[in-house]
């Protein structure tokens, strides 16, 4: 039977060409941008690492030529000045039925309008993008996310958003004013803009302040689930690559690897499988990081999920599971089969 299984996906293996697609300076995009393209590479696959700031496209008979400044193999792009002006690099000819575009870099918190239409253009002449903009637009924003997971009936910490600069102690007592609380800015990762509250007057204080920043802010409170570790689970095209355990930075409250987590392997029960994979369906996730706090009785009950990533990380994950095999290498082997591009 195995051998049958690896006949049928060899069979439906078709090369591809991959135009990644990110920004210098937005968390680890552009950590991935190069982890992928050299991986790509050694696997023989054409690969092209662009800088989304200052990109165009041109039309082709069968396509389009896609230009970027500069990157480098670190991921670092070398944008035009008026002092120290820097011609494109050689333009990148893509095809809808060959190219693969993975464009990491629509960011709300730095990107550009004309970035998301640039998406939505490749996505409309029948590209396919990993992620779509329906995903990144879900996962960018926790808000939303948060819907999306009460409307399909997925489990997650209870969540109340703050209506407006004087409503955080409102917002509290829909929690029943239990405190601790993690406080969130809808906008916002690896960590940055949650925070562990205390007390009323602590909210109101940090609520002002977020509102005197920005008036246009989104800002939501969240119960606190104590836990020792959450759970990041890497999902491509309806499967589960892997998962890792990302435990409580020490004197905080938090489990990003970008704040000094040191994540290990993880199994997964079938129950939170099974859940992983809604939510990546939920969100229209073709590679995405899965986050959830585990239960306590992990095979009989749900876990709380947290969020979905639609620019997950893969520095991480790709040196926790480097002694097993390459995540990275296992990820882009998914997309040799068409039926992951639909």
């Amino acid at each position: 039977m195995e051998k049958f299984k690896s006949f049928i996906t060899e069979e439906k293996k078709q090369p591809y060409e991959l135009l990644i697609i990110s920004h210098d300076g937005i968390d680890d995009v552009n950590e991935t941008g190069p982890l992928i393209h050299t991986t790509a590479q050694k696997m023989g696959i054409k690969s092209y690492l662009a800088e989304t700031m200052g990109s165009y496209m041109e039309d082709t008979k069968d396509g389009k030529i896609y230009y970027s400044f500069p990157v480098n193999d670190k991921g670092e792009a070398q944008l035009s000045t008026t002092k120290t002006p820097v011609d494109y690099q050689k333009g990148f000819v893509i095809n809808p039925k060959k190219t693969l575009v993975m464009m990491r870099g629509l960011n709300p918190r730095a990107s550009c309008e004309s970035w998301k239409v640039q998406a939505g253009t490749l996505e409309h002449e029948g590209y396919k993008l990993i992620n779509s903009v329906r995903c990144n637009e879900i996962c960018n924003d926790k808000w939303h996310n948060h819907i999306i997971f009460m409307r399909e009936n997925i489990q997650s910490p209870k969540t109340v958003l703050v209506r407006h600069a004087e409503g955080s102690l409102d917002a509290a007592k829909k929690l029943n004013n239990k405190y601790p609380m993690i406080l969130k800015t809808a906008v916002g990762s690896i960590g940055v803009g949650v925070m562990y509250v205390e007390s009323p007057k602590a909210l109101e204080g940090i609520v002002q302040l977020l509102y005197r920043e920005d008036k246009y802010i989104d800002i939501l409170l969240q119960e606190y689930i104590k836990t020792e570790y959450d759970v990041r689970v890497i999902v491509v095209a309806g499967q589960v690559m892997g998962a890792m355990k990302r435990p409580i930075v020490s004197g905080d409250f938090r489990s990003n690897v970008s704040q000094g987590s040191i994540p290990e392997m993880h199994e997964l029960t079938d129950l939170e499988i099974s859940e992983s994979l809604r939510a990546a369906k939920a969100v229209d996730g073709d590679w995405v990081g899965v986050d959830f706090i585990p239960s306590k009785k992990r095979e009989t009950d749900k876990p709380f999920f947290i969020e979905v990533n639609s620019n997950p990380g893969l520095t991480g994950i790709e040196e926790t599971f480097s002694k097993k095999f390459s995540m990275t290498e296992k990820i882009l082997k998914m997309f040799y089969n068409r039926d992951n591009w639909s």
